[in-house]
């Protein structure tokens, strides 16, 4: 008797009902602990965590941020953990937002650790590696000293629970980041800024900003960063921006912003890195502008494939129509 065919055929039915091989188990300890202490403590640890979002303990990881839930666990694709740490290195959103991005055995282990119920020991609590938070050997500006206006006008802005941070513990330079806000920020907002001349950093991306708010923006000569990803500003906008002559970053992607918006940004030489894409800006205008710019890196993303031209039938039937007009 041939056993071999009925072997086969319930092998293949085993098989069958067994479905895709699920990925082993992950390791917290040994691998996703690693790669949050490394990655992302510096920003979301116990001491002011950005966002309001602390990663170092289980806890802290469920509650999420202010702006809601960062995970769901058993659902890595619904997760927006998963989803900053898997963008491009020049979106704005992408986290890590300075230095290397995770690299893809790394996400995969992320993925597959969400998926299988973020498992975390119990009362565990993360500490980045010794060393991280080393200063360096380059002097720390200490910025200016803070006045009472300044005192002032920060305590307006973390009313309108903005983020407000200093750079490092020894400098009074700050950083504000409105983005968590999105549509609540309104233009009026940004007047107590004129009052802040320690902000270096703004980030306004993802708001209802326009024009009028960016005119809030003008007084504010120490700037060197400036976020304007994704909102209402215009060409007229950049006007305010003439006189920031420290500014070496400026992100203006999705925006309307034009060619000719462009001029407003010539006279700004310490300007380094823009990002242009999604925007109304051409080649030919980001061209110019590097031209008067030494130095400047300007994003455009991808580049948008040519409309596509007519096959030849198509014109010719094109031709044909065009004579019955003219006979009639």
């Amino acid at each position: 008797m041939n056993l071999t065919k009925p072997l086969a055929a319930a092998v293949t039915c085993c098989l069958l009902v067994a479905g895709p091989a699920l990925a082993a188990d992950v390791d917290f300890v040994k691998e996703i602990k690693p790669i949050i202490e490394r990655t992302c403590l510096k920003c979301h640890g116990p001491e002011k965590p950005k966002g309001g979002l602390r990663l170092d303990t289980y806890e802290g990881l469920m509650k999420g941020a202010k702006s809601g839930k960062i995970v769901v666990p058993g659902k890595a694709d619904e997760s927006r953990l998963y989803e900053v740490l898997t963008l491009e290195k020049d979106d704005p959103d992408r986290m890590p937002n300075e230095g290397e991005s995770l690299n893809k055995l790394e996400q995969e282990l992320i993925k597959d650790w969400i998926n299988q119920g973020m498992k975390w020991p119990d009362k565990l609590v993360l500490t980045p590696p010794a060393g991280t938070n080393k200063p360096t050997e380059a002097p720390v500006d200490p910025g200016l000293p803070i006045s009472d206006a300044e005192k002032a006008a920060v305590a307006k802005v973390q009313k309108l629970e903005a983020l407000a941070m200093r750079l490092a513990q020894n400098t009074n330079l700050l950083r504000i980041d409105f983005s968590l806000q999105g549509k609540n920020v309104k233009d009026d907002d940004l007047a107590a800024l004129k009052d802040i001349p320690n902000l270096v950093e703004l980030n306004l991306g993802g708001t209802t900003t326009s024009d009028a708010g960016v005119a809030h923006v003008k007084p504010l000569t120490n700037l060197t960063r400036l976020q304007l990803h994704r909102t209402k500003i215009t060409d007229a906008g950049l006007e305010n921006l003439k006189g920031l002559q420290k500014l070496s970053s400026l992100n203006l992607y999705g925006t309307e912003i034009t060619d000719k918006g462009l001029e407003s940004l010539k006279e700004l030489k310490n300007l380094k890195k823009l990002y242009v894409w999604q925007s109304k800006v051409t080649a030919d205008g980001a061209k110019k502008l590097q031209e008067a710019v030494p130095g400047l890196v300007i994003e455009m993303g991808y580049e948008a494939k040519p409309a596509e031209q007519p096959k030849a039938e198509e014109k010719k039937d094109e031709k044909k129509e065009e004579k019955k007009e003219e006979k009639k």
